[in-house]
């Protein structure tokens, strides 16, 4: 989510779909629909932890001839999640740490990286020195700059 608001904040062009602002799953995928068919990129700003989680954005960009699917996974060590969670304050939908807590626990359980079968475009992994708390244009920048040299067929 901090990638996703500083993306769309320096750049209008983005716009961040979350589901936590937005309730919903279909929510999401309206407002992506309607991003992408006002000629917007669209900024996915959801966990997605399997392929069937993956498939639905995969699908609405294929709605969409010549919208490519590129894909950031963040490789955040389990025990660094887990005290972000403890000390994280005002999320909209989670609002208790031990909730948080439990819900981390079942997506790194059920967690599936992502393959190249699966649609995409560009994949690149983010590892804990590539993160930042808060992300500068220019540091966007390098990380979109990154995204587009990244391989189409090394799944993380």
């Amino acid at each position: 989510s901090t990638f996703a608001e500083a993306l769309e904040r320096n750049f209008p062009r983005f716009r961040r779909c979350c589901q936590d602002n937005l309730g919903s799953r279909r929510a999401v995928e309206s407002m992506a629909r309607s991003a992408l068919q006002s000629g917007l990129s669209v900024c996915i700003d959801r966990t997605n932890i399997d392929q069937t989680q993956r498939s639905h954005w995969v699908d609405i960009a294929g709605e969409f001839p010549g919208v490519p699917v590129r894909i950031i996974v963040f490789d955040t060590p389990y025990g660094i999640c887990a005290q972000r969670l403890r000390t994280r304050h005002g999320h909209p939908t989670i609002t208790r740490v031990e909730t948080a807590l439990r819900v981390l626990a079942q997506f790194a359980s059920t967690y599936q990286p992502p393959e190249p079968h699966e649609g995409y475009d560009r994949l690149l992994q983010l590892g804990l020195a590539d993160q930042s708390p808060s992300y500068s244009e220019e540091r966007i920048l390098d990380i979109l700059q990154k995204l587009r040299e990244a391989s189409t067929t090394t799944a993380p």
